[in-house]
């Protein structure tokens, strides 16, 4: 019988990955799944999967029945069971791979306009390598705008040239990168209307309305996820994950537990997040959540963990909602922990506190 699982966001702070991994596992020991279900694990990298599929068989013996992978195509596929094979195909045409072919074909027919003279000097010689280069580049580019800043794409699409900031007005793009704006507006216009709606932006706005809705997916969810390692994620991927975290399956009042290791870079980078208003409400095991006044941060640990920061405050916003009456009664709960250690002996940051003139300038 599988195990019964506490279904909600649970999410681990640490900056020991030590630490982090004899936690996750314990937990993974003591909450089986079934005997013929998959353990569904999201890692950062493919060499980070080789390495924790090699520690899960050292420390649990055997390492089966587990799927290790990276969270971009798990969330396609996520996509698809949710919304139906029919509405997420198996690859967009915006994927990477048909988005380059798609960039060479596009390119030769678009240097006339005054808008791409700065990729003139580069593909003014009509070379095919120099073409086959650029376009690798540009539609990885584009996949990152997807993912991380698909708003900017959104704004392209409509004819809206300029970059939207957080907590600001929109600028307008330099003149020198106005070429983006176009060529992503050939690149939409190129693709078959009845395909245009394909892109991840477009597919991941349903698929967090129909799941937050209740709505039974159209395939199959795997009954949890863990996350393991993650220093930083796109706040796209985040709410997809959070999303999952209060799925209801059809005809059982269960969600997805979602349990997310989070490894911190640098020992106390989230220390500088103490100015957030929800950095206070993490908490240790055995600690008062309330810490009180935080100790101000190393400047060089500051100016580090900057990414760090940000993902914090992004976890922090998906911590501070409320769970819903239907949540609360079917059992889902959220929980933060810190597994934070100083470590033996005094650190070479610590050493120079004040900020020294040689590496805090």
């Amino acid at each position: 019988m599988p195990s019964p699982i506490t279904p909600g966001l649970l999410i681990l702070h640490g900056n020991q990955m030590e630490m982090l991994r004899a936690a996750v596992f314990d937990w993974l020991r003591t909450h089986p799944l079934g005997p013929l279900e998959q353990e569904t694990i999201l890692v950062q990298s493919n060499g980070f999967a080789e390495w924790l599929k090699i520690a899960l068989a050292r420390d649990l013996g055997v390492c089966a029945a587990t799927r290790v992978a990276l969270p971009g195509r798990f969330l396609w596929e996520a996509y698809r069971a949710m919304l139906g094979r029919e509405r997420v195909p198996a690859r967009s045409p915006f994927d990477k791979d048909p988005l380059t072919w798609r960039l060479m074909r596009l390119l030769p027919t678009l240097l006339r306009e005054p808008a791409f003279a700065p990729l003139t000097h580069f593909l003014g010689d009509g070379c095919p390598e120099r073409r086959l280069q650029l376009a690798e580049r540009l539609a990885d580019l584009f996949d990152q705008y997807r993912v991380y800043r698909a708003d900017w794409l959104t704004d392209w699409e409509i004819g809206r040239d300029q970059l939207r900031r957080a907590g600001g007005d929109p600028v307008p793009l330099e003149p020198d990168q106005v070429w983006q704006a176009h060529l992503w507006r050939a690149v939409h216009e190129s693709v078959p209307p009845m395909q245009r709606g394909l892109g991840r932006a477009a597919i991941h706005e349903v698929f967090v309305t129909r799941i937050l809705s209740g709505d039974p997916p159209a395939g199959r969810l795997p009954r949890r996820v863990v996350l393991f390692g993650m220093s930083a994620l796109p706040y796209q991927t985040l709410q997809a994950i959070a999303a999952l975290a209060r799925h209801t399956r059809a005809g059982r009042a269960e969600s997805l537990p979602v349990l997310l290791g989070r490894h911190h870079r640098r020992a106390r980078a989230a220390e500088s997040c103490a100015q957030a208003p929800a950095g206070a409400r993490r908490r240790r095991p055995g600690q008062r959540t309330d810490r009180g006044p935080a100790r101000p941060p190393h400047p060089l640990l500051a100016s580090w963990g900057r990414q760090g920061r940000d993902f914090v405050r992004m976890l922090d916003e998906f911590d501070n909602e409320e769970v819903r009456p239907e949540d609360a009664e079917n059992g889902t709960t959220r929980l933060r922990i810190d597994l934070f250690s100083e470590g033996p002996g005094e650190t070479l940051l610590a050493r120079c506190r004040p900020p020294c003139a040689t590496c805090c300038r």
